[in-house]
This record gives structure tokens, C-alpha cells and sequence, in this order.
């Protein structure tokens, strides 16, 4: 094929690819709507939606009667038989996996825990997982597998490398023991890498070009947009937000550093110290509920601070403090719009975020003439579990899958 025909069907199918997003996306349900957002020619539009009609990706539907208004409006939809997504979140506690369809309904969940006992069989748990899922959906159509994964990784190979904390496992090959059982796409990234892909089709991102999403659990990761797109580049390596480091005398750091972020923020960190100062084996989200609990009560009846709440409140605003220098030098160099705060982070109540926030503010180099906000994820904390299927999406947006 010459190249004027290779770019011809490559660009058919990018054309394929952006209608189906911006309908499966909700930013556009007519025709005349696709047109004008994607500058396709009326003809064109009508034809590609023709074809997802036939082939049961799409369906129209009447949207409600306005009384007066005449004939019902159609409204072109995702078709309940249209190819869905299946998904693998694997992390360092526990691996998720997902069956979804392009509007990010999730159909079926399971997960187990990863453990000392079985950290060295994992592709073998996920098989299981994987298979159980696909059973109880005898020949449904899937466009493919997405994996997010626990960093860091090489998501040009597939790879995950050498994670911290990770049972000593290293240089898993997921992605090719994937293809070879299972002979569908599939496609690998970071684990904040596809949650931010993810948050900017769907959720919090998609108002804005340019964001940071943060992914705090146990440890601190990162995905970047830029220009609308998820960054990337030839290392294949995701951004280590975690590995900033905010003290370079500081804590010592497993990934050879010192003062890194993620030795001072992630959410086992900061339950650790909280189990300290007042004594109690709560969980992470157990305490930050309960922080909640007692800045209500101070803002609506004018109640203090009792001592339990006045030590976890100093453990919270130093968290948000360390949140904030972390951050602040990433504004600098990538300028984004909003701060997308998401997994275990989603609990921190907003009064710690929001002082977060106005610090990244008095600190930033273009502060006099821009403000950063930090929001929290629109997917809560399971946000990496929605943006596991985050690369898959892409393929399928781009046109790819086709």
C-alpha cells in the first residue's frame, strides 16, 4: 500500500475512533453535534455512524418528550452489545479485576489480595480472575485487556520493573504472559498513568488540557497530561512523583534516595502516625472520617478541638504541608491547570487539600497571575481501578481496535 493509502485508512480510523469517544464520553449525542466538534464533513459523520449502527456499537434512542416541542429528538448511545473492556489494577496490597463497558459501567468486579504466600504466582491469580470473569460472560465481544499496574514500569515492554515493597518481585513480563493465554489486545501502562487518562475522558480532567492526577496510597505516584494528551516518552518510564525528593538530608528511601515525598505522605505513613499519637488501630480511611466528624462539628457548633483531634489535626496539616512542597516544584515545570488528587487520597478531608492548595499557590512562580486547584478524583478511590482499562480506552479512541 503507498503511503498517501496507509495515512488514509490510518486517518479513517482515527476519525472512527474520535466519534465513538466523544459519544461513549457524553460530549456529543447527534450527528449534527459530532460535526461540529470534530469539523467532519455532515456525509462523513453519517457514514461512520452508520457503520458503528450496523455493527452494534452504537443505537439510537428518543430522548424524552418535551411537551410543545414537537418530534422527539434521537440521541445516538453505546449499544448494550458493543465490545466491552476488561481490565487488570494490579498494586501492591491487591489486584482488581474489572469487565466494563465503554461508558465505564462496571459489569463485573473481583480481586484478591496479594501476600507474602502468593506474591510469586501472581500472573497465575490473575489468570484465575481473569477467567472467572470471561465465564460468566460467555462470547461477549472485547476489545481488549488494559493493564494499570504498580510502578515503576517499562510501558513501551509491558514490564513492571522493581517496585519497592513489592515481595521482591521484579521485571514481570505481564503484558506478554497476557497475550500468549489469552490471544486478544493487550495494552500496559503505570497504574497513575491510566487513572489519569481515565480522569481526563471521564472524570475531573475533562474540562482541562493540562493536569497533574495523584495517586496516594501506599506510596505516591503520577500521571501527567499535557496538551491534552497523557505524556509519554522513548524511556518508556512513568513519572515518580513519589521519589521527589522534599529533604535530600532526609528519611532514607528504599529507592536509594533520601527526603522522598512518598516517605512522608502515603497513606501508611500518615496511619501509622496517627496510631501513634492517639493510640488506636484505625485505618487510614477510619481516621480521616473521623477528622471530618470533628472539623464539622467545630465549623457548625462551634465545638474546640478536643486533644485526639488537635494531634491528628497537626499530623493532617503536616501532611498537606509536604502535599503542597512536593507538588509546588511540578507546577513550576509543567504549568497544569488543576491538581487531581485520587485512591487513598480521596479520604483526606478538603480542609487539608484546600490548605494544600492555597500553599502551591503562595509558592508557585506565576502565582500573581494564576491559581492551581487541587480537586479530588471524579472516580473517588477506586480510581485506579476504573483507569486500569485507561490504555485499552486510548487504542480504542484512536482508533486502533477498527
Amino acid at each position: 500500500m503507498s503511503e498517501s493509502g496507509l495515512n488514509n485508512v490510518q486517518l479513517k480510523r482515527r476519525n472512527r475512533g474520535l466519534v465513538l469517544k466523544l459519544i461513549a464520553t457524553g460530549q456529543c449525542g447527534s450527528r449534527i453535534e459530532l460535526s461540529q466538534k470534530t469539523g467532519l464533513a455532515k456525509m462523513t459523520v453519517s457514514y461512520i455512524v452508520g457503520e458503528f449502527l450496523e455493527n452494534g456499537v452504537l443505537e439510537e434512542r428518543e430522548k424524552v418528550q418535551v411537551e410543545g416541542k414537537g418530534r422527539n429528538p434521537v440521541q445516538l448511545c453505546v449499544s448494550p452489545n458493543a465490545p466491552k473492556l476488561l481490565g487488570v489494577n494490579l498494586y501492591r496490597e491487591r489486584c482488581t479485576v474489572i469487565l466494563c463497558d465503554l461508558q465505564l459501567n462496571i459489569l463485573k468486579k473481583t480481586e484478591f489480595l496479594i501476600t507474602e504466600e502468593n506474591a510469586h504466582s501472581i500472573p497465575e491469580h490473575i489468570f484465575q480472575a481473569v477467567d472467572s470473569v470471561l465465564c460468566l460472560y460467555p462470547g461477549e465481544k472485547i476489545y481488549g485487556i488494559g493493564i494499570g499496574a504498580i510502578g515503576p514500569v517499562d510501558n513501551r515492554r509491558g514490564k513492571i520493573l522493581e517496585p519497592p515493597n513489592f515481595y521482591g518481585l521484579h521485571d514481570l513480563e505481564l503484558k506478554k504472559e497476557m497475550e500468549e493465554r489469552y490471544h486478544m489486545p493487550v495494552f500496559f501502562d503505570g497504574e497513575s498513568n491510566c487513572a489519569a487518562i481515565t480522569e481526563k475522558y471521564y472524570g475531573n480532567g475533562s474540562g482541562c488540557d493540562d493536569f497533574i492526577y495523584v495517586d496516594l496510597a501506599n506510596g505516591v505516584g503520577a500521571g501527567l497530561v499535557v496538551n491534552g494528551k497523557l505524556y509519554t516518552n522513548a524511556s518508556g518510564m512513568v513519572c515518580e512523583l513519589g521519589h521527589t525528593s522534599i529533604d535530600w538530608r532526609g528519611i532514607p528511601c528504599e529507592c536509594g534516595n533520601r527526603g522522598c515525598l512518598e516517605r512522608y505522605i502515603s497513606s501508611n505513613v500518615i496511619e501509622g502516625q496517627l496510631r501513634d499519637a492517639v493510640g488506636e488501630e484505625k485505618t487510614f480511611f477510619e481516621f480521616c472520617r473521623e477528622m471530618e466528624g470533628a472539623i464539622k462539628r467545630r465549623e457548625e457548633d462551634g465545638m474546640d478541638f478536643a486533644e485526639r483531634d488537635i494531634k491528628m489535626d497537626a499530623i493532617f496539616c503536616g501532611m498537606a504541608e509536604k502535599l503542597a512542597c512536593g507538588i509546588t516544584g511540578f507546577v513550576n515545570g509543567l504549568n497544569p491547570q488543576k491538581i487531581i488528587i485520587g485512591h487513598d487520597g480521596y479520604w483526606i478531608p478538603d480542609l487539608y487539600l484546600q490548605k494544600a492548595e492555597r500553599q502551591v499557590n503562595e509558592r508557585q512562580i506565576a502565582r500573581k497571575y494564576r491559581g492551581i486547584r487541587i480537586v479530588k478524583s471524579h472516580f473517588g478511590s477506586e480510581a485506579t481501578v476504573y483507569g486500569c482499562v485507561g490504555a485499552l480506552l486510548t487504542a480504542v479512541f484512536e482508533g486502533r481496535l477498527f
